[in-house]
């Protein structure tokens, strides 16, 4: 059986008291590779912001499940110790740090990961 690993439920969400996403439903399973598309204003940014838990941003209605578990009111910090993070289409380079890198930093706020073992969920996403 396939299991849910991003389950988002009759979302809205606002900034500055300006709702910006409305009656959102998202479902990724593990295995799935998803691809937001839309114009400027559309609200990419603003729902990976909104799952990320960024503080400029309020869920008014609606809940964000990962990994079964509801993270709709955790804080940033606890969302990332369970494995999400936001990394931008054109990242700010840091001198002697690689995408690569950035990335396996990140998974690892949840679990060691070993470099071939890193290396080979790569190759399944690219």
């Amino acid at each position: 059986m396939t299991k849910s690993l991003l389950n988002i439920t009759d979302l809205y969400a606002s900034a500055e008291d300006k709702t910006i996403l409305q009656n959102l439903n998202l479902n990724i399973n593990q295995g799935e590779t998803h691809i937001l598309m839309g114009p400027n204003g559309a609200g990419k940014s603003t729902l990976g912001n909104v799952i990320m838990g960024n503080s400029q941003y309020k869920v008014d209605r609606g809940s964000i499940f990962f990994e079964d578990e509801d993270i709709t009111s955790a804080r940033t910090d606890e969302r990332a110790q369970k494995g999400l993070f936001l990394s931008f289409q054109s990242p700010i380079e840091i001198p002697g740090v690689s995408i690569s890198q950035f990335i396996r930093t990140a998974m690892e706020t949840k679990e060691k990961i070993r470099l071939k073992a890193f290396r080979d969920k790569l190759k399944t996403v690219t």
